[in-house]
Order: structure tokens, then sequence, then C-alpha cells
């Protein structure tokens, strides 16, 4: 990588997060009245302060703004993580059953008090991080705890993996999901994909062999059951036994995943998963850049086959994870064209989704670059964690 180039993503991320992104969460989305942060702001920067507040955005806000304390040890980011820890262990932890509520109001009084897995990992993911920054053994414990309640009552023995929703006293409800409501459906890749991450995450201050089994049986999961090896995108929803239910694609999630399981590969430190995982990802990263990049250089969020249509809109996260999953193909590969597609996934950032009048990102804009304005910038799963972590992904790699 030429001087310039490095210079040019550099400078980009770093005046991002301290000129722009963080400085619009800080300003437009803290609670002085309820505490917290508040569930949704508009695009008008005007925030809706009786909304209801979601599990995994206030896990992802505890994640970002810890994470944004470890890279530069900035006191602010310090207090903010802090409010996130307190509110998130004050009100979204059950204290009768362990575990983290779905939903809570503006009052912090618990509206959804299923246990939904995807957002129980990134309480497990954020907390880890806030452990490992901070070195708090009260958030290092409650991750661990929340792992273990999730191996204990969700972990699928007879065919592996985990199933989605449990119940306040977490016992299995089916056909509850994120995404679909097929009676056949009972695994999904996302929910795995962000439980590997938390995982890998507290394998950092956690070395037991109990969770190091884990991880690897999870990332076996991906290599064998998940990723599709005859086209090397993910399957999105899965029967208990691991037989795909559709076969529609998800562009940002295979791109995420290129690099989210190399990084499991190398915490794990096994030389024979490295290796198999280093060549998957990179099969991976190639199949996004042949099958989803748009013209403008932004990348797709998901592709019907049946219909043979790609989504018309796109998305800020995808754009985030399409920086990083091509960035890290680079560094595995030294091939140019992933460094170009990374570098051209920036420049539509910059100009499409950053909202220079105004701060902060759009979330979605449209086919032909316009973006809607007048849709929320933060909201149960619109935060800072793609984006951010593009960021510090990118001064850390380069840096």
């Amino acid at each position: 990588m030429n001087r310039e180039v490095k210079q040019k993503l550099l400078k980009w991320a770093k005046n991002d997060l301290e000129n722009n992104l963080i400085k619009w969460w800080t300003k437009h989305t803290i609670d002085n009245k309820n505490g917290g942060f508040y569930g949704t702001v508009h695009g008008n920067n005007i925030p809706d302060e009786t909304a209801e507040r979601f599990v995994v955005l206030n896990a992802r806000l505890l994640w970002t703004f810890s994470s944004l304390h470890n890279l530069n040890k900035d006191g602010k980011y310090e207090q903010l993580a802090k409010r996130a820890y307190d509110y998130f262990t004050k009100y979204f932890y059950d204290q009768k059953y362990g575990g983290f509520y779905t939903y809570v109001d503006y009052k912090g009084k618990p509206t959804d008090d299923k246990k939904f897995m995807y957002g129980n990992a990134y309480a497990v993911y954020g907390l880890s991080e806030y452990a490992r920054v901070f070195n708090c053994d009260d958030a290092k414990k409650l991750a661990q705890e929340t792992a273990a309640l999730m191996d204990k009552k969700m972990w699928d023995v007879e065919y592996k993996g985990y199933f989605e929703v449990a119940s306040r006293d977490w016992h299995y409800m089916p056909h509850i999901f994120m995404l679909q409501t097929d009676e056949k459906t009972q695994k999904t890749m996302n929910t795995h994909l962000h439980i590997l991450e938390a995982y890998t995450n507290l394998m950092r201050i956690d070395d037991s062999k109990a969770l190091l089994s884990r991880v690897r049986e999870l990332l076996y999961i991906f290599l064998n059951k998940i990723i599709d090896r005859d086209n090397w995108h993910l399957n999105l929803f899965q029967t208990r036994d691991w037989t795909p239910t559709t076969r529609d694609l998800t562009i940002g999630h295979d791109i995420e995943a290129s690099w989210l399981l190399y990084e499991t590969s190398e915490i794990l430190g096994e030389p024979e998963a490295l290796q198999d995982t280093r060549n998957v990802c990179v099969n991976m990263a190639r199949a996004v850049y042949d099958d989803g990049i748009a013209q403008s250089g932004a990348i797709y969020t998901e592709y019907d086959p049946h219909k043979r249509e790609f989504s018309k809109d796109f998305s800020w996260w995808e754009q985030g994870e399409s920086v990083v999953g091509f960035l890290n193909a680079y560094q595995l590969t030294g091939e140019q064209k992933f460094l170009d597609a990374a570098v051209a996934a920036l420049d539509y950032i910059d100009k499409h989704f950053i909202d220079k009048k105004m701060g902060g990102w759009y979330a979605y804009v449209s086919h032909d670059g316009k973006p809607y304005a007048n849709r929320p910038k933060c909201s149960p799963y619109i935060c800072p964690y793609h984006n951010s972590r593009m960021s510090i992904e990118l001064i850390k790699r380069l840096s």
C-alpha cells in the first residue's frame, strides 16, 4: 500500500470519529432526564423521548465507547462507557433469571422480557470489552455468566448451534426469529455470527478451555454448515439440522463475516483453523467483490436469486463492513483490487452517507445516492457500532 492511500484512510477515520460520528452521538442521544441514551433520534436530530430502548443498541453503545477509550485513552470515552455500562446493567439485566431483556421503556421498565440470543450475544460483546478496557471484574463475571446461561439453556446438543429466543426464565420459544417467522427455521446465520463475535472478544480476557472449545466449535459450524462452499456466500436461515430454508443472499453479512471469522481464528491461535479460515475468508471476499458491488462502489444489501434482483437501497452498515472486509482481504492476499474496493466504498460513504450539514451518518441511501434524510439516525438497530468499528479497524491496521 502506498503512503498516500494509507494516509488518506487514516486521516478520514480519525476525522470522522473525532469530529463527526461520536460528536453527533454525544450531542443528540444522551438522555439527561431518564438516564442512558434515547431509543430513537430522528433525521432532524430531534429525539423521541418516550421511545422504547433495545438491548442491541445499548450493548453496542457499551462496546463502542469502551473500544474508543481503548484506542486513545480519552477521558470523555470513559465517561460515556461508564454511563452505558451503568444503565445497561441496571435496567436491562434480569436480576432474577439472569441474561438481558429485549426492550425496556424510556423509564427503564421491561416491556419485552424475552431472552433474545442475538441481543444477549451483544451483551457479552459489550460487557467483555468494558471488562477488558477498564479491568472491571464485575463486567467480566456478568459476561461469563451470560455466556454460560446461553450455553446451558439454548445450545442444541443434538445438532449443535443455538436456538434463537427464550422466555424470561430461559425456556425455548420456537418460531420466533429476528428476521422471519417460517416455522421450519430454527437457527439463523446472523445470531451465530454475533455469538461467535462476542465469544471471540470474551476470549481476550478468558482463556478457559471450555470457552476455547465452544469458539472452535462455532467456527467450524460456520466453515462447514453456514457457508455455502459452492458460491462462498452465507446461508441466512436454517432448520434445526442446518438445512437452508432460503437461498437469498445478504451481501453485507458475507463481507462482515469474511473478516470476523478470520479474527476469531487468529485469537484462537490454532494453525489448522487459521489456514482453513484464511482460505474461506478470502474466497468470501472474492465472491462479494465479484457479485456484490454496485457500479458506484457501494456494496449491495441483499440479493434475491429467484427475482435475480439486488435490493435497491444501500444502508450504512454494509458500507462500513465492506471497507474493513476488503482491507482485510488485501492484507491477506496483497491483491490491489481489494484495496481499490475498500477505498471506493469509503469514498461512497464520504459522499453519500455523511450528513455534512447536521452531522452524523444517514442510515439509508437510495440506489441513486440520495439520502433518506427523514429516517432515524438512532433507532433499535441504528447505532455507532459498525461505522465506529470501521474507523477503529482502519486506525489499528494502518497505524
